[in-house]
C-alpha cells in the first residue's frame, strides 16, 4: 500500500485566521477613526461652497491617519507576528513529521530523529513569514491614504470614500489568505522533499487535492511519477504559488 501524504489543512486554516484577525482589527480601527474624526472634517472641508482651499481639515485628517498608523503598531506588534509565524511553522512541521514517520515504517527507519537542517530551515521560514505579514501593514497605509485624500479632493461623498475603505480592507484580507495558502503549500512541499530524500526516496508521485480549485496544469500531473532530481517544470508539489498538491513517496519495490 502506498503511504499517503496528508496536506496540513488545519495549519493553513489556523494561520489564515490568525493573520485575518490582525487585518480585521486594523480595519475596525480604520473605520472607527474615519467615522469619529475624519468624516466631520470631510464635511467641513467642502462646506459653504468655499471649495477645497482650507488647510485646517486636511491637517486634522492627516493627524487622524497618523493615529491609525500608531494603533496599527500595537496590532501588528513584532512579537505577536513572530509568535503567529512560529505556531504556524510548528504546526506544518508536526504534520510533515507525522507523514514521514508513517511512510518510513515501510523501510523501518525514522529520518526525523536526527535532522541537522531543520533548525535553520525553521528559522529562515519564520523570518520570511514575519516579513510577509509585516508587509501587509506597510502596503495598507499608502492605499487608504490615497483613498481618503483623493476622495476629499475630488469631492466624493463620505459614503463613497468609506465604501472604498471597506473594499480595501477586504482586499487586504484576501492578501492574508493568499499568504496562508501559498506558504503552507510551499513550506510543506520543501519539508516533504527534504525528508523523503533523507530517507532515501528518490522518486515521488504527484497528487493533487482532487477538488475544483486544482489548476489545469496540475491536474495533468496528478498520479505521475517524477525523480526529485528531475521534477516537472512546475517544480515540486506545493512549491508553485497557492499550490496544495503533495508528493507521495515512491519506494524502490513499489509498483508504479
Amino acid at each position: 500500500m502506498m503511504a499517503k501524504t496528508r496536506y496540513p489543512h488545519a495549519a493553513e486554516t489556523a494561520y489564515f485566521r490568525e493573520i485575518q484577525r490582525l487585518v480585521t482589527e486594523l480595519g475596525k480601527v480604520t473605520l472607527q477613526v474615519f467615522d469619529e474624526q475624519i468624516k466631520p472634517q470631510i464635511k467641513l472641508y467642502g462646506q459653504d461652497g468655499v471649495g477645497y482651499v482650507i488647510d485646517g481639515p486636511l491637517d486634522i485628517i492627516q493627524r487622524a491617519i497618523e493615529i491609525i498608523k500608531g494603533l496599527s503598531l500595537g496590532i501588528f506588534a513584532s512579537n505577536e507576528i513572530r509568535n503567529i509565524c512560529t505556531r504556524f511553522l510548528n504546526a506544518v512541521n508536526a504534520q510533515s513529521k507525522a507523514n514521514i514517520q508513517q511512510q518510513a515504517r515501510i523501510i523501518g527507519i525514522d529520518p526525523t530523529q536526527t535532522e541537522p537542517w531543520l533548525d535553520e530551515f525553521m528559522r529562515s521560514s519564520i523570518n520570511e513569514n514575519v516579513s510577509y505579514i509585516s508587509t501587509i501593514r506597510d502596503e495598507y497605509f499608502p492605499k487608504i491614504e490615497a483613498i481618503i485624500y483623493q476622495g476629499v479632493k475630488n469631492g466624493q461623498s463620505i459614503k463613497s470614500i468609506r465604501d472604498q475603505l471597506v473594499e480595501r480592507i477586504g482586499m487586504t484580507k484576501n492578501r492574508a489568505q493568499f499568504i496562508a495558502v501559498d506558504q503552507t503549500g510551499s513550506i510543506f512541499g520543501q519539508m516533504t522533499a527534504k525528508r523523503h530524500q533523507e530517507m532515501g526516496v528518490n522518486k515521488f508521485k504527484w497528487s493533487t487535492s482532487h477538488d475544483d480549485r486544482v489548476r489545469q496544469a496540475h491536474r495533468v500531473l496528478d498520479g505521475k511519477i517524477f525523480a526529485y532530481s528531475d521534477p516537472p517544470s512546475e517544480g515540486l508539489p506545493g512549491t508553485p504559488y497557492r499550490c496544495r498538491c503533495v508528493a507521495i513517496p515512491v519506494f524502490g519495490n513499489e509498483p508504479r
